[in-house]
């Protein structure tokens, strides 16, 4: 017997095969199985349109226990759409900012016809970021003066002449910035070098963020670094909130650490940690000097020079560098102030007002949803806690749930489609249950009827639909009834938010927030990536077998082969990759340490793509980062794509 598959439960397969069939038993020619009788026709016609209709609901049925498998055993992330991510640079009004999660930044996509309709894409900060009034104009090395103006970089001088040669490279920064910024303390770098393939840049970012080999100076006073990006610590005279949230989110620290959004949060930062290098506690102004001046006084400038280009006093900061340090690349790197990493998620808020029944609401968005930032009453501001039980019943007072979908169900339908299918049940089998008896029986049976008519005629004058299959809805049970609750959560584009390209301006959706507003200080550092829409059945069914394998943690060399054949899936195109792990030795992957023993993947991708060698060099590279962050080993990664497939 020939294998079957999908394709063999077509109608014309079906009847094909049943045609075969029929011949073979009745020892007769294919074509003459139709010509002895009609009605033979009929059936096979018949049965072949039950039959493809019982497959696909087999199918349709194996598919929802997939589903619901993926979704009871992997909860936490399995069935959440991907926001798109990038480097953002915006500059505050204010001397100093701590920019928070819920700042929102929006690009209008414009239709691809006159006739689509323009989508608002929302982006807000990953971490609190901490943000001056103030940015870098001038990079100032051996090789040359960079000016940089918004998004724009323009060499200046390619020959400048220091007045004493060192044992290392100085890499000076002009920064202009507001006198009234009290310290440098907390403010991230961002680093970036265009046109270079990413295994190079890392070379050049593990030197950068090397404390032996990167040393940061203000007018000679040596400055603390650290490597990465830190969030802002929080200021103690201006609560966010109020100071009953504050305790609250001091007792949830542990369990945000266990949410899906924050290991999506975690994902993003470790993507973009190694561009990053944050100032430590740096001294204020009236512990060190903050003098500024018209250039370092480590080089000359001709007075033409010195009129063109150093008219304004900046604070110049000096980068000390090894002299092992690639100096071509100095020139072409990127270096920006003011720049954090941003998700395409829209705060979605909704007031609610608490009943003495059971309190059920919908959250409605014009976009996927995400994640529930917070529930709290509107008057005390006293935070609901968010339950994991699955029963309505069991939860405990002044908390909540929610539902991504359904009740639990393997069908389909929802509560607007099992009242109407009570509803013709009732009208079309009444004579039925009127034989079953009179008196009070036949009533109880009317006025369910009535009931249900009722129930139908609301429904169908509602026109938001808040409970049609598509919107999660959250469960609340407060300690106190008749007041109104605030309802803030999170929603993404998914795979709409990719492909914005480096450069673009975004627009500043509230006004809490004052930025300068103009075209050099909100715009895209990095061309937007990342974004992924829901999973589909066969995506789903990768990540439950990686999550059954593996459970998020990299032990063994099948656990990698697991992860990397469920992280390519998905960026691919749904295109599958063959994996090999070996250990092998590799240069340059430990600063300083020469060869050393690592763990070698290579990816072989069973079908083409359309990925040049660069794109393949990125994905390789993010996927490295993917495999550090969740490898239970001490050996190093090195991912490359098989050269063949290049």
């Amino acid at each position: 017997m020939e294998p079957l598959n999908s394709l063999s439960f077509t109608r014309e397969e079906i009847r094909r095969r049943m045609t075969q069939t029929a011949a073979a038993t009745w020892q007769m020619r294919v074509k003459d199985v139709e010509a002895a009788d009609p009605l033979v026709g009929y059936l096979m016609d018949a049965c072949a349109y039950e039959f493809e209709n019982t497959a696909k609901a087999i199918d349709a049925t194996r598919q929802q226990i997939i589903d619901r498998l993926a979704s009871v055993m992997c909860p936490e992330v399995i069935d959440l759409p991907r926001p798109a991510h990038a480097v953002f640079h915006c500059r505050p009004e204010d001397p100093l900012l701590d920019l928070p999660q819920t700042a929102q930044f929006f690009y209008r996509q414009p239709g691809q016809t006159a006739d689509d309709k323009i989508t608002d894409l929302f982006f807000s900060p990953v971490i609190t970021n901490r943000l001056v009034n103030g940015d870098i104009r001038y990079l100032l090395t051996e090789q040359g003066l960079v000016q940089f103006r918004g998004r724009d970089r323009v060499t200046l001088e390619t020959r400048v002449r220091p007045t004493q040669f060192t044992d290392y490279q100085s890499v000076w920064l002009g920064v202009e910035i507001d006198s009234r910024v009290p310290s440098l303390a907390n403010l991230a770098i961002y680093f970036d070098w265009e046109n270079e393939l990413e295994r190079v840049k890392a070379t050049y970012y593990r030197k950068l963020q090397d404390p032996t080999q990167a040393h940061w100076f203000l007018n000679g006073q040596q400055l603390p670094t650290q490597p990465g990006l830190q969030a802002a610590p929080p200021i103690n005279d201006s609560p966010e909130y109020g100071s009953s949230i504050r305790n609250w989110e001091g007792e949830q620290r542990l369990a945000t650490q266990l949410d899906a959004l924050n290991q999506l949060e975690e994902e993003v930062l470790t993507h973009y940690a190694h561009r990053f290098v944050t100032f430590g506690d740096v001294p204020d102004r009236t512990q060190i000097n903050y003098s500024t001046s018209a250039h370092p006084i480590t080089y000359e400038f001709t007075p033409v020079q010195q009129q063109k280009y150093f008219q304004q006093e900046l604070l110049w900061l000096e980068l000390r560098l090894s002299r092992d340090f690639p100096s071509a690349a100095l020139p072409r790197m990127e270096v920006r102030l003011n720049c954090v990493p941003v998700m395409n998620r829209h705060l979605n808020e909704a007031i609610q007002r608490l009943q003495q029944t059971l309190n059920v609401y919908p959250l409605i968005s014009q976009e996927e949803f995400l994640f529930i930032r917070r529930v709290y009453d509107a008057e005390t501001n006293d935070l609901y806690r968010s339950s994991p039980l699955r029963n309505a019943e069991e939860l405990p007072e002044n908390s909540f749930m929610w539902r991504s979908h359904g009740v639990g169900r393997f069908d389909n339908r929802n509560a607007r489609e099992m009242l109407h299918y009570v509803q013709q049940m009732l009208l079309e089998e009444s004579r039925a249950f009127s034989a079953l008896g009179s008196g009070l029986f036949a009533q109880t049976i009317e006025n369910l009827n009535r009931n249900v008519e009722e129930l139908s005629q609301r429904l169908q004058s509602n026109d938001q639909e808040g409970f049609k299959v598509g919107h999660p809805y959250i469960f609340v049970r407060p300690r106190r009834q008749d007041t109104n609750i605030h309802v803030e959560f999170w929603s993404t584009n998914g795979r709409l938010g990719n492909g914005i390209l480096a450069g673009t301006r975004l627009a500043i959706y509230d006004k809490r927030y004052f930025m300068r507003d103009e075209k050099e200080d909100l715009f895209l550092v990095t061309t937007t990536t990342g974004g992924r829409d829901k999973p589909s059945v066969t995506e789903k069914e990768h990540q439950l077998r990686q999550a059954l394998l593996t459970r998020q943690r990299l032990v063994t060399l099948e656990d990698i082969r697991a992860e990397c054949k469920a992280y390519f899936f998905g960026r691919l195109g749904d295109i599958p990759v063959d994996v090999v792990v070996e250990k092998q030795f590799a240069e340059g992957l430990i600063e300083g340490a020469g060869y050393v023993r690592c763990l070698d993947v290579q990816i072989i991708p069973l079908a083409r793509t359309n990925l040049s060698e660069a794109e393949w060099d990125a994905e390789c590279e993010r996927c490295r980062l993917h495999l550090a962050a969740r490898s239970a080993m001490n050996l190093p990664y090195r991912v490359r794509v098989n050269p063949m497939y290049l």
